[in-house]
């Protein structure tokens, strides 16, 4: 049987995420260490504390997802109690994909996390000149999403971006178009329409 690791994406942030594992293993410690030098802040000290607004901010929560992710990796494969597991397979959603390539070794992590800061610093930036919004459609095919974007967008952006699995899909544009997509869902059949938080990052529409 082979292993796959599949790394989480931007919105996995929670306050005291890699406290206790740091507590536990010196060399999750020291990954922790590292990471407050390339970024240039104390990261780990907002893992641990927070607070929540201020990890939520894309700034701040794709280096610590990423970071956090690797100390736990690092600590599977050097946790006796784990056998040291190791993946035949890595992959990641979204930012996790960062988190899989340093996995595989195919980048280090000082390369890695300067990317992950830099992405999270642009996607921030682009949240703040153009405002837009995502929602979540749950219970739906792509097609019926299409003929819900379709009527909600009245002209406005909105278009279906990320396809988590069947009958999942977020969609993104105006703040308008997005409110009347999520009023209007329940109508083509969906179970529930859920709006995502604005600072788990940019939206789509506004990239």
């Amino acid at each position: 049987m082979k292993t796959a690791f599949l790394f989480p994406g931007q919105g996995a942030q929670v306050v005291g995420m890699g406290a206790d594992i740091a507590e536990s293993f010196p060399a999750a410690a020291e990954i922790f260490e590292k990471a407050n030098d390339i970024v240039g802040f104390d990261l780990s000290k907002i893992c641990f504390e927070g607070p929540v607004e201020r990890l939520n901010s894309t700034t701040i929560s794709q280096p610590a997802i990423f970071v956090t992710s690797v100390v736990i990796l690092e600590a599977l494969k050097t946790n006796p109690a784990a056998g040291g597991i190791s993946a035949d397979v890595t992959a990641g959603l979204s930012l996790g994909e960062y988190t899989a390539l340093y996995a595989a070794e195919v980048i280090n992590f000082e390369d890695a996390l300067t990317l992950v800061q830099k992405r999270g610093e642009a996607m921030q930036a682009a949240a703040e000149t153009k405002e837009g919004a995502m929602v979540s459609i749950i219970g739906l095919d792509e097609d019926k999403v299409d003929e819900l974007c379709a009527e909600a967008s009245e002209g406005e952006p909105l278009v279906a971006v990320n396809f988590n699995c069947p009958g999942q899909i977020v969609i993104s544009g105006s703040k308008a178009a997005c409110g009347r997509a999520e009023e209007l869902a329940p109508e083509y059949g969906a179970i529930k329409a859920v709006p995502l938080t604005p600072n788990k990052g940019a939206p789509p529409y506004s990239l």
